[in-house]
């Protein structure tokens, strides 16, 4: 049984938030680039305010729409994971508790489990995570985490 407390850090959410929802960015970029190129094909015979107004939508879709997106997201999850939460790794599976409650997640739930920086990216199912911050760890609990997820071979 492994345990510890972590504060949540937003720069480190964000940057779990931005490598979980990758799949979610791809239809704005592509309705961009589509936009891109009918504001190319419409400099040749329409005026040049629709090759603009094409070409702004295409810079809105491809840039800004992922962006807003991302920090709405992260924004709705700080306000539901501001606090200090309890970790609890055992063999029944990942138990957090924190002043609203806890909740436990059974190891069989659990699809994948990737490193990140300073911080494990949990993959469940039904395309859902969990982000355990590990940067206040010292570096032999750490490596006992890490080991504890390997003998279940959850890590990627």
């Amino acid at each position: 049984m492994i345990e510890f407390e972590a504060e949540p850090d937003r720069v480190r959410l964000t940057a779990a938030y931005r490598r979980h929802m990758r799949g979610a960015f791809v239809p704005y970029r592509g309705t961009g680039l589509a936009l891109a190129g009918l504001a190319v094909v419409a400099l040749l015979p329409a005026p040049r305010m629709v090759a603009t107004l094409l070409a702004s939508s295409a810079v809105l879709f491809i840039f800004f729409s992922p962006a807003l997106l991302l920090h709405r997201v992260v924004k709705q999850a700080w306000r539901r994971n501001r606090g200090s939460t309890s970790w609890t790794l055992s063999e029944e599976g990942l138990r957090a508790e924190d002043e609203g409650g806890y909740g436990l997640v059974r190891w069989s739930t659990v699809t994948r489990v990737e490193q990140l920086r300073d911080q494990l990216y949990v993959k469940l199912e039904a395309g859902r995570a969990i982000f355990l911050p590990t940067v206040a760890l010292p570096a032999e609990k750490q490596q006992e985490l890490l080991d504890f997820l390997r003998a279940r071979d959850l890590l990627a």
